[in-house]
């Protein structure tokens, strides 16, 4: 597992082929993102024309402090006017703004002033603030809160609308990976899941968090954010080159560490993910075998084994939330610094009278959405990566495992199965079937036996399509299953086995997972088949009966009656009973075969057990060794061979004589007793 790595080219084309189905609505959320990024972007300069009017307050006041001090001045005093000019403006250019007020000022001075009258509304310049009246800085001011207001209001609606959107695409990508990838696991090879912990699987395919975090970093946040850095350096550069570069000069320092917190960060992103899957599979295998765990007292060594394992993660996790607010903090430090430069030298140039005071705040609104994308675009590249880490194992599932073969759909007729010189393995060096050939015909009851490990139970494994065979034939009906559908073979195939699962649900929900539509009578009688009157009856909600995990709360026996229920109202045309009544006891045995008996009648029943009761009435018998057919024939004609099926036959009939005898032995103590009690 630790060695499952895709290459970043194919993980990317991964993620594309999730986005590109809906591109068309990735694309609809991406240009409203744009767009209420853009009208974010107007905010700073309607900031800076209200500042700069209201700075003209204090300029026109200086207007009209001037006239108010020569306003006695008349055309015929030219030569005090130019001494006055000389005196007040000897450190100025007489071309600048300041002077050319003044000037202004000084040849009106004999106009009369009115609290209504009109001036021309003079625009501002990037060297200095033109004069305005108190009603021209409050009109400018009301459009500003206006415009402001609205732009606020625009933004967020869009954003919203955005989000929505996003939310709609996100969840319908997310929910379209994990369904798919559920749906090709579950279609993956049984031997794929020999070695793997279910929790494990879980995990790696409930990438929701990781999904999301992808489609949301490429539909709201790259491309609004890179297109809001490029709108405010036009922006900024065209108002001041000088502040532009300062404001920039950090940028290669802050790339520097936000590149080198990256690659920190996503080093060993795929051991880290397998720690976590470790906890998870952990928690599962503890939880899934509960009754083991507390029949063995191991609560604690349970407890015990999770803490290690979650140290571990845990201590990881720590080290890298660490390592990454170290490098937020330098990049902090540098943003921060950048932007004490840029208002120091705003300020120092306002003073100069190069800058207007509203250049200076535009200047500072632009500087912290200048670094805001920058931010952004460090940190989702830190959280794309580990994303991109999470799903490439869930890529991993998808991409580079086979699943079972498709072909065509089987419908059984008659039930008629034969194996043609049949050879398997689980692995190449190991050969587990060897060359096996027999005929079940239908309508009867075929019983295969053998010492454990003999084969018995992978011949019906290959037979139901878990495995394929390495070579040789496998016909239901005379069709080859290797040109068959897995899914229709398994759906016409019923197999009771010692180890299948019960699920969480009621008893009605359990007995139907093979066949949802079966009724309610159906359900009944099959459950009732399956020996199963005698749980019906002490459990008070009967068929409604909720079930735990796992078949929680009910007895092994009554977990295998579930399953034989299970089998027997889907109706097979094949049966297989696998050790299936194993753990039930004789009486509950003899229904099951006078069941059995009633279907062999329209189908084919194949029984794998230990106990020779279960095969003693069987039409047909193979017994297998090694994987091979050490015989095969009637009961009858086996017994008279006097093989291994007469010894299997000898040793059962021993023991049930045995157990016989002593059961009267039992029941004469039992009597012994109770005279004595007597």
């Amino acid at each position: 597992m630790a060695n499952e790595h895709l290459p970043k080219k194919d993980i990317w084309k991964s993620i594309f082929r999730l986005i590109i189905p809906t591109k068309k609505r990735f694309a609809l959320v991406v240009i409203i993102s744009l767009l209420s990024t853009g009208v974010n972007l107007i905010e700073p300069l309607i900031y800076r024309e209200a500042i700069n009017d209201i700075a003209g307050l204090f300029v026109q006041k200086a207007k009209d402090d001037t006239r108010k001090e020569y306003g006695d001045l008349t055309e015929s005093d030219s030569s005090i006017t130019s001494i006055i000019e000389d005196s007040i403006f000897q450190e100025n250019d007489s071309t600048s703004a300041d002077s050319l007020y003044v000037q202004d000022s000084i040849s009106n001075a004999n106009q009369p002033l009115t609290a209504g009258t009109d001036q021309r509304k003079i625009p501002h310049r990037k060297d200095h603030v033109a004069g305005r009246t108190p009603q021209q800085a409050l009109q400018t001011l009301l459009w500003a809160v206006t415009i402001l207001f609205f732009v606020g209001v625009i933004g967020h609606w869009l954003r919203l609308i955005g989000d929505n959107m996003n939310v709609r695409l996100s969840c319908g990508i997310e929910q379209n990976f994990i369904q798919n990838t559920f749906a090709h696991v579950l279609r993956l090879p049984l031997g794929f899941f020999g070695k793997r912990s279910s929790a494990a699987l879980s995990k790696q395919i409930n990438q929701s968090e990781e999904v999301s975090g992808v489609v949301n970093g490429f539909s709201q946040q790259i491309l609004p954010e890179i297109i809001s850095l490029t709108g405010i350096l036009i922006i900024m550069y065209f108002q001041n080159v000088t502040l532009t570069l300062i404001a920039l000069s950090i940028i290669p320092f802050y790339l520097y560490i936000a590149m080198r917190s990256a690659k920190k960060l996503e080093s060993d992103l795929a051991r880290y993910y397998e720690q976590w899957e470790e906890v998870s599979a952990r928690i599962q295998d503890a939880l899934g075998g509960i009754k083991t765990v507390k029949l063995s007292g191991a609560e604690n060594r349970e407890a015990f084994r999770l803490k290690q394992i979650a140290d571990v993660a845990y201590k990881d996790y720590i080290d890298r939330s660490k390592r990454s607010n170290r490098y937020v903090f330098w990049e902090s430090m540098l943003t921060r610094t950048a932007s004490a430069l840029v208002l120091g030298y705003g300020g120092y140039l306002t003073l100069e009278n190069k800058l207007t005071p509203g250049d200076v705040v535009m200047f500072v609104a632009y500087l912290d959405r200048l670094y805001d994308p920058i931010d952004s675009l460090a940190s989702l590249w830190v959280e794309l990566q580990q994303n991109i880490a999470s799903m490439a194992r869930a890529f991993k599932l998808v991409d580079n495992s086979v699943e079972e073969k498709n072909g065509h759909a089987l419908t059984i007729k008659n039930g008629n199965v034969e194996f043609k010189n049949v050879h398997f393995g689980y692995t190449a060096e190991r050969e587990v079937i060897k060359g096996i050939s027999f005929t079940l015909a239908p309508g009867k009851v075929t019983a295969i036996v053998g010492t454990s490990g003999a084969g018995k139970t992978t011949l019906v494994d290959l037979l139901i399509k878990l495995y394929e065979p390495s070579s040789g034939e496998i016909c239901i009906d005379e069709e080859n299953l290797s040109h068959c559908d897995a899914a229709s073979v398994r759906q016409q195939i019923g197999m009771v086995s010692a180890d299948g699962a019960v699920f969480r649900g009621t008893l009605a929900d359990n007995i139907r997972y093979k066949r949802p539509e079966a009724t309610d009578e159906e359900t009944l009688r099959a459950a009732l088949a399956a020996g199963m009157e005698g749980t019906l009856q002490r459990l008070p909600e009967g068929l409604q009966t909720p079930v735990g995990e796992n078949g929680i709360g009910l007895s092994v026996g009554e977990r295998q009656r579930i399953q034989i229920a299970r089998i027997l109202v889907s109706q097979p045309r094949i049966l297989v009973l696998d050790e299936a009544t194993a753990n039930l006891d004789y009486a509950t045995e003899a229904e099951i075969k006078r069941t059995i008996h009633e279907i062999r009648k329209e189908n084919t029943v194949i029984i794998i057990a230990h106990r020779y009761s279960m095969v003693r009435d069987a039409d047909y018998v193979i017994v297998l060794s090694a994987g091979e057919v050490l015989e095969q024939g009637i009961p009858e004609e086996l017994i008279q061979r006097k093989g291994w099926f007469a010894n299997f036959a000898l040793a059962a009939e021993q023991g049930s004589e045995e157990k016989s005898e002593n059961n009267e032995s039992d029941e004469g103590e039992d009597d012994e007793d109770m005279s004595d009690e007597n």
